[in-house]
């Protein structure tokens, strides 16, 4: 196999899908990962934060608290590498309900999905805690309130149950990912060696080049800003690095051709709660076909179906599936 055994054997991650039930009438807007985010942000704060400052950065906590290194992500204090990085990622994506159905009456239930990356997958017990806190005090224009009755904790063989509201315990070890036993089982897309796949934007991708939001993109734009993400995950969140000098994967990833692009630009608007105004947001969606010598790209895109890809990804922005033709 190409290029998985190397590069990827250092990003672990877990994915968790929950299934809850409105408990009041809940509306939402038809995109709804901004209010997950928003409310999942609002939540841990309030639970996490001790010192009730105004601004984290002022906190002399900040460095070891657990809501700055999961929602407020910064650089670690190393002078060698502070100033390289404009950005670091979220080591979670919270991927929202996958409906625009806007008005939930009680009794109806609505899944949304949680990934997590490296060391982030020990605070999981957080995550559901902070996500329960969320449902009990509402979301939505309406505050409407929500129970999580079930997780599921993703497997090689299908999904398993970790957590029931009927118990409200945690049971059962946590399925982690790794690329050595991601790809024992995900071979067949690899194994097969396609000409060509059809990738699926499941939610919007916002893809930034030369300080511009564009829909201009083509395989190199693609492929170089997963494995950039791919090998920020790496290094922030899971302790590692992986080889960054791919010019010759980079240079092979000019050969690729995106054919049939069937793709377009979608607007909305969001309310910031930190900013406390209303933000414009879009990304394009559709679908689009690949072509070409795919062998070597594979493991990275197959992976980049549970990173996402684009900014906004904590938000669920910029999911995509893999379709083979």
């Amino acid at each position: 196999m190409h290029t998985q055994s190397n590069e990827l054997r250092y990003l672990t991650f877990a994915r968790f899908i929950f299934r809850a039930r409105a408990e009041t009438v809940l509306r939402l807007p038809p995109y709804k990962g901004s209010t997950f985010r928003g409310g999942f942000g609002f939540n841990l704060r309030k639970t996490i934060c001790i010192n009730r400052a105004d601004d984290c950065n002022r906190c002399v906590l900040a460095s070891r608290c657990i809501y700055t290194y999961i929602f407020e992500t910064k650089p670690p204090e190393d002078p060698g590498i502070k100033h390289s990085f404009s950005e670091v990622p979220h080591p979670y994506v919270l991927n929202p309900p996958h409906t625009t159905k806007e008005t939930f009456e009680p009794g109806e239930t609505f899944t949304f999905e949680l990934v997590l990356f490296g060391k982030a997958i020990d605070y999981f017990p957080y995550f559901l805690f902070v996500f329960q806190q969320m449902g009990e005090n509402g979301i939505g224009r309406e505050k409407g309130r929500f129970e999580i009755e079930t997780v599921m904790n993703e497997r090689f063989d299908g999904e398993a149950g970790i957590y029931s509201s009927a118990d409200k315990c945690l049971k059962g070890n946590i399925q982690v990912y790794s690329s050595e036993n991601f790809f024992r089982v995900y071979t067949d897309i690899i194994k097969m060696n396609p000409g060509q796949i059809t990738v699926r934007l499941l939610t919007p991708f916002r893809f930034k080049k030369d300080g511009h939001f564009r829909d201009d993109f083509d395989f190199f734009d693609l492929f170089r800003n997963l494995l950039n993400r791919l090998y920020l995950l790496t290094y922030f969140h899971c302790g590692n690095r992986f080889d960054r000098d791919h010019r010759d994967l980079l240079e092979k990833s000019k050969a690729v051709e995106i054919k049939d692009k069937d793709i377009r630009w979608h607007d909305w608007t969001r309310y910031s709660n930190r900013q406390k105004a209303k933000m414009k947001i879009g990304g394009v969606s559709g679908e689009f076909r690949i072509q070409g010598d795919l062998a070597p790209f594979l493991p990275f895109l197959k992976i980049g179906e549970y990173t996402n890809i684009g900014k906004a990804t904590s938000m669920g922005l910029g999911k995509y599936e893999i379709v083979c033709l």
